[in-house]
């Protein structure tokens, strides 16, 4: 079984970096609105000059999986801002890589600042094998990022029996202020497409290979993260989605969408403070839902009206109807408004539901236990065992929960507590157990000490960052009156190390710091706080 998805890498941004300054072979100067690769060899770089620049269309690109293109930005940051139908848009191509990583001092080297008529990036006209990262996408009318070809009366090429999309990777993206769905992933008409124009129904093409991980998604008007007709090898893990389904449009609206004709697996995902359901779930076979963190999802939608329902997590009927199993493994639900997890797909079978928290579901006074987890499952369709369930959030134990970390204490009853599972990390990536037992919920306390007995007080070692993501200013929260602070490591995902030492720490208030991090290049970080032999470690994220 699949449970993560390793990745190696050799620090390839920094790698593509330097080459694309030393071996640009074409350049894409602000004037020049098509690339067309008829003539451009496989294994080439393609560099974009800095500036300010109007609507791309990358047509005909072709590399291949030993020799890709490479399109990188180039002593600079390259800014899209136009009243076009897309701002970055692949026709016909096929092992491409699109990327912002050519300038160190912009982790979102590529920034489409805003598309007045259509969306940020389309995957379009039966392109296949590309690659989309560290670009900012914002501002558009439609979506943020597409990865389809619809079936059209004047072109059947694209049906399911002609063409299959393959390895569709996005990845450190950055969108925010999208007018529907953030991403939209595949075909939501896996069971067919209607075409009134010819008065003909087809079938769109699936995709074999998604990989969506270590986005941060922002204020989206429909779902947050779409993707359908995954049929093979889908993975969606490590995004941060946050307000998403603004529009309040009815059947757009979660934070995560895994629909029709997908297989995916779907772990180690934040999702918060949406109008829709946290993650729904309408595919196929076997899936993997596991280490997300879900909270208030649909807690702001008509917070008057409880018949207007939101779940954490949702399970709905396949549109094919195609026999499922779920397992919903380790996951912690917050105070969604309406009930924890609804599951309504009695077509499946040896369903997991296992070492999740739900706690403060909108609809316990009304459902009372069923408003942590809702189902039509007959007995032998399902084990539901060792979850951790409360009404109120204190009794969790989580760190910090007013502030956001929903870590757990080491005294919490989650810790040591959860049946023993194939998941052997958390939405951290730290290890899972850790000492006896796995804790219940999506964090695994790495605390030396967690739930050994006669352990009394606070959790010494909690560190707190907040906010989170953060801009120019990052507070950092220490509980251990005897943790004395010499320096602070920042570590970068591109592999560079940032030293903070004692005499740069604004030091705020007992146990409370600030650091300056304006300087920093957007993107995501990781902060080590040392402590003797060992080191506390942090994730946060830098945006502008």
């Amino acid at each position: 079984m699949k449970w993560k998805l390793v990745i190696l890498l050799i620090n390839s941004f920094i790698f593509n970096t330097i080459y694309c300054q030393n071996n640009c072979n074409f350049y894409i100067p602000t004037s020049q609105n098509v690339v067309n690769g008829e003539s451009i060899p496989a294994g080439s770089i393609i560099c974009i000059e800095p500036g300010l620049r109007s609507y791309l269309l990358i047509q005909n690109v072709q590399g291949t999986h030993e020799l890709p293109i490479i399109i990188i930005n180039h002593n600079g940051r390259s800014i899209l801002d136009t009243d076009h139908f897309y701002g970055i848009k692949f026709s016909g191509c096929n092992h491409v890589r699109l990327t912002g990583s050519g300038n160190d001092n912009d982790f979102y080297g590529i920034k489409i600042n805003k598309v007045l008529n259509g969306a940020g990036i389309s995957i379009d006209d039966m392109s296949s094998d590309i690659e989309v990262d560290r670009i900012e996408v914002a501002n558009t009318l439609i979506g943020g990022i597409y990865a389809k070809t619809d079936p059209s009366c004047t072109n059947f090429q694209s049906t399911r029996d002609k063409f299959t999309m393959y390895n569709i990777k996005i990845h450190d993206c950055y969108l925010h202020d999208i007018g529907d769905e953030g991403f939209y992933v595949g075909s939501s008409k896996f069971t067919g497409q209607y075409l009134a124009n010819c008065d003909t129904t087809v079938f769109p093409h699936v995709i074999e290979g998604v990989e969506i991980y270590n986005n941060l998604i922002e204020r989206t008007g429909w779902d947050g993260l779409q993707v359908s007709s995954a049929v093979k090898d889908c993975f969606i893990y490590n995004n941060t989605i946050r307000f998403d389904s603004q529009k309040e449009t009815t059947y757009q609206m979660s934070g995560i969408l895994i629909g029709g004709g997908s297989t995916c697996d779907c772990y180690n995902n934040t999702i918060i403070d949406g109008k829709g359901d946290g993650i729904d779930v309408f595919g196929s076979f076997s899936m993997n839902i596991y280490n997300n963190l879900v909270v208030r999802a649909g807690k702001s939608f008509q917070p008057n009206d409880p018949a207007q329902s939101k779940h954490g997590i949702f399970i709905g009927n396949t549109p094919d109807q195609s026999v499922a199993t779920i397992r919903l493994i380790h996951n912690t639900i917050v105070s969604p408004k309406t009930t924890g997890i609804r599951f309504f797909n009695n077509n499946t079978i040896n369903n997991l539901i296992v070492n999740n928290i739900i706690v403060d579901p909108g609809a316990l006074i009304d459902l009372n236990e069923k408003a942590y987890f809702d189902h039509n499952l007959g007995l032998s369709q399902y084990v539901y065992a060792d979850n951790f369930l409360a009404e109120g959030l204190t009794t969790v134990k989580f760190v910090e929960h007013t502030t956001g970390n929903f870590d757990l204490k080491p005294d919490s009853p989650a810790v040591n507590r959860a049946r023993e599972s194939d998941v052997l990390f958390d939405i951290n990536d730290a290890p899972r157990p850790h000492n006896q037992l796995p804790d219940i919920g999506a964090y695994e306390c790495q605390d030396t000490y967690a739930s050994v007995s006669g352990l009394e007080g606070e959790n010494t070692d909690e560190l707190l960052l907040v906010p989170n993501p953060a801009t120019d200013k990052l507070k950092i929260l220490i509980r251990d009156k005897d943790l004395k602070i010499d320096h602070i490591i920042i570590h970068s995902s591109l592999g560079n190390t940032f030293i903070i030492n004692k005499n740069q720490i604004i030091q705020m208030d007992q146990g409370v710091m600030e650091l300056n991090i304006e300087m920093l290049p957007q993107g995501p970080y990781l902060i080590e706080v040392p402590k003797g032999q060992q080191s506390i470690l942090r994730k946060f994220i830098k945006i502008k």
